[in-house]
């Protein structure tokens, strides 16, 4: 049977014409290829990230394990992230984590799970600083942010009848990308190591980060604004708090975008120290007196008598201790400016027109008062507030918009026409396809007699059939297709034919004269 279906494919193959088979073979290669990929992308594992960001040497023990159990692997960013078959995640993680290649295997307190008799204090004290290092590891990876840590002490070594001495500890963070730690969260790691370790102070703790920044700064609580950088910092806090108050009041007013504030701040940050003594001199209180008397009687007629008074005086003293504070506001300068109002109005060709109208004197003095109320205006200080209105120039904020929403409509565009491509590429196939099956003259009834049979006959038994033609279906085989009332119309169609070619060979004479007559009337009619 098979060798039947490849002669009448060759026979059916043999009917078109070169540009005919080199259009089928073309077709078919396409829709072969198609079929091909769309099923490899319907088979293709569906990977999912292993891990990500490990270390070279990590990296390199997963790969030769995965090699050994035969489990295909994906690797990206320079071999820092491997990706696995999804349905293999979850147990390749358990794996590896129990073999120690990657997760937390920094040693705490278990250094002390295998300790040895006859250890050394040397050895112990050894053991307890890598134990207290090993801890705060831990410890500090938790933290949101942080990849990595290392912390290392200096502790010093307790004398006898020596003065204690303090420790010291440096900490590197290595933060995940794109993650930066705040002043706070930098004061709460040293906090967290001086506060866990026994002789060391905040002020001897350090942080940098992988690149060797400094991330601490060793100042005391006294000099907190003393420092230039804490300084600008304040300064910047202070403009952009008060920025974005204003902003948010003149923003409800004349719309979003439609308004520019900036701030400008003078902080004061003179520290001065001053102790007064001042004393009242009408004011005097008495401390302390004593009195020594002394008589002397009898016929001795040097009898006298004396009196001897010691006061004790102090003047009235105050002592005034004065401190000023720093960060105080010397003088403040805000500047606002606002746009204009934007009117759109059509013209007699129907386009549309847009007119600018500045604000109103009144609407800019509004907005001066809600500002200076907003930033505590005070005009002994000095202090300035400036509200401006002028038009905004938006060109480069529209031909943005603009660029953007061609871009849009452009990739929507090439979207539609590819799905319409591919539509008509199919819908071609198809046709194409159809009339060459067409143009090859088998019918779909000589196809199914022949597998309704179970063998397909050859070219000469094909021909021969019921005495017609190759490229002809028998009449017989046509007739019982068709249903009974089209088998009854046919068959009158049939006789009626049959008559009038009858009574044409009989008549020629009448015939004639009739056909005259019918072209006479139909010209008559024209």
């Amino acid at each position: 049977m098979m060798k039947q279906l490849i002669d009448i494919i060759n026979d059916l193959f043999r009917r078109f014409t070169p540009l005919q088979r080199l259009v089928i073979v073309i077709v078919f290669i396409g829709m072969l290829s198609a079929i091909i990929s769309l099923v490899m992308w319907a088979n293709r594992p569906e990977y999912s990230i292993l891990y990500s960001d490990l270390e070279p040497s990590a990296a390199s023990k997963i790969v030769g394990d995965l090699r050994s159990m035969k489990v295909s692997y994906k690797l990206d960013h320079s071999g820092k992230t491997i990706s696995v078959p999804a349905e293999d995640v979850a147990e390749l993680r358990l794996k590896f984590n129990e073999s120690g290649y990657v997760g937390n295997n920094i040693a705490g307190y278990e250094v002390f799970d295998n300790a040895k008799i006859g250890m050394t204090s040397f050895m112990q004290n050894l053991n307890m600083r890598r134990a207290l290092e090993g801890e705060l590891i831990k410890t500090i990876n938790q933290f949101p942010g942080v990849k990595n840590s290392r912390v290392h002490f200096v502790l010093p070594e307790g004398k006898l009848f020596a003065e204690d001495e303090k420790g010291k500890a440096s900490v590197v963070l290595y933060m995940k990308n794109g993650v930066y730690l705040s002043d706070e969260q930098v004061k709460g790691i040293t906090s967290l190591v001086s506060n866990s370790v026994k002789g060391i102070n905040p002020e001897s703790v350090v942080v940098v980060d992988a690149d060797g920044n400094l991330l601490s700064e060793n100042q005391n609580n006294e000099a907190t604004l003393g420092s230039a950088k804490s300084q600008w910092d304040l300064q910047k806090s202070i403009e952009y708090n008060l920025q974005k108050k204003v902003l948010r009041i003149i923003e409800g007013i004349v719309g979003s975008r439609n308004a520019v504030v900036e701030v400008s701040v003078d902080l004061d940050f003179e520290k001065i120290e001053r102790t007064t003594e001042a004393f009242d001199p009408d004011n005097v209180v008495v401390v302390s007196e004593e009195k020594h008397s002394e008589t002397s009687s009898g016929d001795d007629p040097s009898r006298f008598n004396s009196e001897d008074v010691i006061t004790n005086f102090e003047l009235n003293k105050t002592v005034e201790h004065f401190i000023s504070s720093t960060g105080n506001i010397q003088k403040l300068s805000v500047a606002v400016l606002v746009n204009g109002k934007d009117e759109t109005s059509t013209d007699e060709s129907g386009e549309e027109i847009v007119k600018h109208i500045p604000r109103r004197d009144d609407e800019l003095q509004q907005i001066a008062l809600l500002v200076q109320s907003a930033v505590g205006y005070d005009e002994n200080r000095g202090d300035i507030v400036e509200v401006r209105n002028l038009e905004f120039d938006r060109s480069a904020s529209q031909a943005d918009l603009e660029y953007f929403a061609q871009a849009e409509n452009k990739e929507m565009m090439m979207d539609v026409i590819s799905k319409l491509l591919i539509g008509v590429g199919i819908l071609s196939a198809f046709i194409v396809t159809k009339k060459l099956l067409e143009s090859s003259g088998v019918s779909r009834l000589q196809l199914q007699s022949v597998s309704s049979k179970g063998a397909l006959p050859g070219k000469d038994n094909l021909a021969l059939q019921n005495g017609v033609e190759e490229n002809e279906i028998a009449a017989d085989v046509y007739m019982k297709k068709l249903s009974p009332e089209a088998r009854a119309k046919m068959k009158a169609k049939d006789q009626m034919t049959e008559e009038v070619v009858s009574f044409a060979k009989e008549r020629p004479e009448d015939t004639a004269r009739l056909l005259r007559h019918w072209l006479i009337g139909v010209n008559n009619d024209a």
